[in-house]
């Protein structure tokens, strides 16, 4: 039998994500997001966008909490939806672009995602770090039990408002905690399913990469340029 395999995003409210330096318009509802609804066409998985905050759970707290005033509430919610009844979950960000040649996804096993070499900082900060690395929360990758698992462990989170661990306020701190806590699930993707574009160097193409994330500010100005460049097709 096929394994069945959901892919999600999350936007709720009317941004898709940070504009950053530079306005995103709508760059992100009619660029980035449409590549990875043609990416599941394609391969036959399933897609789900999420608009709407869970009702069952309180996660204003995590906005309320946050210093710079950016609402990064809403990023808690794929892991409380990482309880779905699939065989396989892959949570994208919003600021991804998959180009036409990108790979089948690879074997899921456990948690999977990759290496933040732009955060390599936390590295040092973060105790107990599974495999001694920070992963970044851009693509992240899980099989039905470890999804059940992760779901369990932020909905404690969101329930008992636990503040971002070691101060850092991003999901990502959350995420990382519970790798090291369970790094017998936690495993490392290589690099061409999260091709952070500001962590390497600038590229005319993207050929070997499946998944391009134009994630921070320095990000942002290179996705116009790849635009004005005809790069994203």
């Amino acid at each position: 039998m096929r394994e069945t395999t959901l892919i999600i995003q999350v936007k709720v409210g009317d941004a898709a994500g940070y504009d950053y330096n530079k306005p995103m318009g709508n760059l992100f509802e009619n660029v980035l997001m449409p590549s990875v609804r043609r990416y599941c066409e394609k391969n036959e998985y399933d897609y789900l966008l999420i608009e709407e905050y869970p009702k069952e759970y309180d996660i204003n707290f995590f906005h309320t909490l946050n210093p710079k005033n950016k609402n990064k509430g809403s990023t808690l919610i794929r892991y409380l939806n990482m309880n779905r009844n699939y065989d396989r979950i892959v949570s994208l960000d919003n600021d991804i672009w998959i180009p036409k040649h990108a790979q089948r996804l690879p074997e899921i096993n456990g948690h999977m995602a990759v290496r933040d070499i732009g955060k390599s900082w936390r590295e040092s900060k973060t105790p107990n770090l599974a495999h001694g690395k920070f992963v970044n929360g851009g693509v992240q990758m899980v099989d039905r039990a470890t999804g059940l698992k992760i779901h369990e462990y932020f909905k404690t989170v969101v329930k008992e408002k636990i503040p971002p661990i070691n101060d850092y306020h991003s999901d990502q701190s959350y995420l990382n905690d519970w790798r090291g806590k369970n790094a017998m699930f936690a495993h490392l993707l290589d690099k061409k399913w999260n091709f952070m574009v500001s962590c390497h160097e600038r590229r005319n193409n993207y050929n070997g990469i499946n998944f391009v994330h134009y994630a921070g500010a320095e990000a942002r100005d290179i996705l116009h340029d790849d635009l004005a460049n005809g790069v994203l097709k």
